[in-house]
């Protein structure tokens, strides 16, 4: 899954386990399931996308919120992909064996979209704005 889809799965979860350690391991978890789910991966062009997403589900949720642990959690294991982007390494896009998650170092494939991108990209939109809605964040603050 693309950063902001997973982000938008881990606030979705978070919003259903109020045991704010246990909804940041859930996001975690579930950045494993969304790795292995066939999907189109778009790379790190999106990270403005993923720490807008983070922002807008904090700001409306709270900092503090399950919403937005587990919206961290879906997100946390891609940051070990920050160091190859920034040195540009030629393995940056496949699995490296120094990388610490299983669907990143290769013990778990990390599934690709085989049907037309534009379906993959359609897919991972729904889930984003679909993730989100679960969350609550649409929806308008009670005043």
């Amino acid at each position: 899954m693309t950063g902001s889809v997973h982000v938008a799965i881990g606030a979705a979860l978070g919003k259903y386990i109020k045991i704010k350690p246990l909804a940041y391991a859930v996001g975690v978890l579930s950045h494993l399931m969304g790795d292995i789910t066939p999907h189109k991966d778009v790379g790190p062009m999106e990270a403005p996308i993923v720490f807008g997403t983070l922002a807008l589900v904090g700001f409306k949720h709270g900092w503090t919120s399950s919403q937005f642990l587990g919206a961290l959690g879906g997100i946390t294991p891609d940051f070990e992909h920050i160091p190859a982007e920034l040195r540009k390494d030629p393995r940056r896009h496949g699995p490296m064996e120094e990388k610490l998650f299983p669907t990143h170092n290769g013990q778990l494939e990390h599934a690709h979209w085989p049907l037309h991108p534009a379906l993959g990209v359609a897919m991972q939109i729904v889930l984003y704005f679909g993730c989100l809605y679960l969350a609550g964040t649409f929806r308008k603050s009670e005043t």
